[in-house]
C-alpha cells in the first residue's frame, strides 16, 4: 500500500456499495481488492455458488447409494442443495444417475381388488 491508501477510511470512499465491501474486508483488503481489479466490470458470485465445490465433495462423502433417505435432515440437505448435482452425477462420482432403491412388491391379499382382462 502506498502512501495515500494507508491514510484512506470507509468515509472517504464514494459509494455505498464500496463502503460496504470495505467495512466487510476492511480498507487495506479494499485497496488491494481495486489493485487487482480496479476498472473492470466484475461479477461476484454469491456464497453458495462459491462454496458449491465444497458441498459436492461432501455429498459425495456421504452418499453411497443407499443412504439417500437415512435422515430426515439429509433428506432435506440433499433435495435443497444436492440432489440435481446426484442426478447428474456430478457428486456421485460416476458419469451416470444414481440409481433409486428397488421397492419389494407387497403380496396380494383377498382385500386387494384386482381385475382380470
Amino acid at each position: 500500500m502506498d502512501e495515500l491508501s494507508k491514510e484512506l477510511t470507509i468515509e472517504m470512499l464514494p459509494s455505498t456499495l464500496y463502503k460496504e465491501i470495505a467495512e466487510a474486508i476492511g480498507v487495506e483488503n479494499f485497496v488491494k481488492l481495486a489493485d487487482v481489479v480496479g476498472g473492470s466490470t466484475v461479477y461476484i458470485p454469491k456464497p453458495e455458488s462459491v462454496t458449491r465445490p465444497v458441498r459436492d465433495a461432501r455429498i459425495k462423502e456421504e452418499f453411497n447409494g443407499y443412504n439417500h433417505r437415512s435422515s430426515p435432515e439429509q433428506v432435506r440437505r440433499h433435495r435443497a442443495m444436492g440432489s440435481a448435482a446426484l442426478r447428474r452425477g456430478e457428486a456421485g462420482g460416476t458419469d451416470e444417475p444414481s440409481s433409486t432403491t428397488a421397492i419389494e412388491p407387497k403380496p396380494l391379499t383377498s382385500k386387494d381388488n384386482i381385475s382380470k382382462k
